[in-house]
């Protein structure tokens, strides 16, 4: 495996989300929360987070505000996936 897919294999729906609308703050203020809960989603959940799923009832609206302003994100991209489903590609 190249280094690019290891990296890749190891993003969470989170973190492309996060990364696509330029950072918590942004992605935040996108869907008119606080920043905190944003940040939750990265946590484990044994520290009240969601272990880097973004909470189902946010995915479409993430994904029409990121095709409405033109950004890299896919429903693939929220989808949380296990270790490996990722390994069978």
């Amino acid at each position: 495996m190249t280094e690019e897919i290891l990296k890749t294999s190891h993003e969470t729906p989170a973190d492309k989300a996060i990364t696509a609308f330029g950072g918590v703050r942004a992605l935040a203020r996108a869907l008119e929360r606080n920043p905190s809960s944003v940040v939750r989603w990265r946590k484990p959940k044994e520290e009240g987070g969601s272990a880097g799923a973004v909470p189902s009832a946010l995915q479409g609206r993430i994904l029409a505000i990121a095709q409405a302003r033109g950004l890299n994100l896919t429903a693939e991209d929220l989808i949380l996936r296990t270790a490996e489903d990722w390994a069978l590609g």
